[in-house]
């Protein structure tokens, strides 16, 4: 009677298996893999520098046009990604196959205009931020320095950010 009646659990949990995995595996957009800007990471430390509510208001409005300015760059980038790989998205083993030098050459060109698209977003967001800075007192401007300089310092290789562990101390 107890195998029967897992033999009938099973089946019956099968279609809703089978139904989880296949919407999974269909193709899905990538997550992006950015970072919150300068002026994000302000309002998200908002009780920590103490903003009124008017700065919060300013700093919205320049987050917004921040975004509106970022979005065609960001279409850019994302035209520029390669295709996903069918399956499931590992790479093949063994050597790469032979490309001809024009597909190489096409990739080198893609990555020298990501790299130009990348400056731009950096220098968009540098410029956001100075002008966030304006909206602060003195004593918040050293406060959200340290704030972006400990996220820098997150994300930079070897610091426990995306290129690695954080050395040992």
């Amino acid at each position: 009677m107890k195998r029967h009646l897992f033999m009938l659990g099973l089946l019956l949990s099968a279609p809703a298996f089978a139904e989880a995995t296949t919407s999974t595996s269909q193709a899905a957009p990538r997550p992006p893999c950015e970072r919150p800007s300068q002026v994000q990471l302000l309002l998200a430390h908002r009780q920590d520098l103490a903003l009124s509510d008017t700065q919060a208001e300013g700093l919205e409005r320049i987050q917004a046009a921040l975004d509106t300015k970022n979005a065609p760059l960001k279409q850019s980038l994302e035209a520029l990604r390669p295709p996903r790989m069918p399956g499931d998205g590992m790479r093949p083993q063994g050597p790469p196959p032979d490309r001809g030098t024009q597909e190489d050459a096409a990739r080198r060109a893609n990555r020298e205009q990501a790299h130009g698209l990348f400056d731009q977003l950096r220098a968009n967001d540098t410029q956001a931020y100075q002008e966030a800075e304006q909206l602060l007192s003195d004593a918040q401007r050293t406060q959200a320095r340290a704030l972006i300089q400990a996220a820098m310092d997150a994300h930079r290789p070897g610091r426990g950010g995306r290129g690695g562990r954080p050395p040992a101390e």
